[in-house]
């Protein structure tokens, strides 16, 4: 009921089908992480378990679903240098926090840590001659931010023929991803809630407080998040990190 931030490591899986995914990504596995809000406050120990276990797993990629940085990057090095050794290939879209914190300075960050970054980009992952497709937009609030983001222009770029998963910070995008072949779309932001019956709050900003939920062709997982914002505690709304795997959808669980 009453955990506090950054004290355990939940880890959880999941099975998602995907309708048109090719043989060769049978069993593609993703770990979700969002909303770690690393700050000079975060226990250093908290990273290196987290890496570690990153680390032991059989998986993919990793999805890193924004607000990252709860702080200039110039005050957590030390944090930022233990998630570097995140042995797997990372693919970060921003979140709110991020561009508050590192604006300018995010893709630079990013790259430091040998992340991938994906705003507002679209990256194919080949497996012979059958391919995925990575999508993801910089965060919603990106226009305060002087970042444009022309989510049409950038979802018409996709192959429809080829399954896509979005990586976009706020449940809310999913009203840019139904209408085109967005397969998957995996978010955070929403803590969970983080603090019960806070959720309720959320929910009037954003159409999914956690969870696997469908609209119309597009499957969408928010996760509560592994970090916490505000308070360094969360009540009835765990933290966690999940282990997607990725099935032909007449296969799923």
């Amino acid at each position: 009921m009453f955990e506090k931030a950054y004290t355990r490591l939940n880890v959880k899986r999941l099975s998602v089908g995907i309708t048109n995914l090719p043989s060769s990504f049978e069993d593609f596995t993703i770990v979700h992480l969002s909303d770690l809000h690393v700050n000079a406050k975060t226990p250093l120990p908290a990273l290196e378990e987290l890496v570690l276990n990153l680390n032991a797993l059989e998986i993919d990629m990793v999805a890193l679903t924004g607000d990252l940085f709860d702080a200039n990057p110039a005050r957590i090095r030390p944090h930022l240098e233990r998630l570097s050794r995140i042995k797997h290939p990372v693919y970060f879209v921003s979140g709110n926090h991020d561009l508050l914190f590192t604006c300018k300075e995010l893709a630079r960050e990013i790259e430091m840590l040998g992340f991938t970054f994906l705003d507002n980009r679209i990256i194919t992952l080949k497996r012979g001659d059958e391919a995925l497709q990575l999508v993801g937009l910089s965060d919603a609030f990106s226009r305060y931010f002087g970042i444009k983001r022309d989510a049409q222009k950038l979802f018409s770029a996709l192959d429809p023929h080829t399954p896509s998963i979005l990586l976009a910070h706020q449940p809310k995008d999913i009203r840019l991803a139904h209408t085109f072949s967005i397969d998957l779309q995996l978010s955070g932001h929403t803590h969970g809630g983080q603090i019960y019956p806070f959720g309720y709050v959320v929910r009037l900003f954003q159409p999914y407080l956690q969870g696997l939920h469908v609209k119309n062709k597009t499957q969408i997982f928010v996760t509560t998040g592994y970090g916490s914002w505000g308070f360094d505690f969360r009540f009835l709304s765990p933290s966690e990190v999940v282990i997607i795997r990725l099935e032909k959808a007449e296969h799923a669980d």
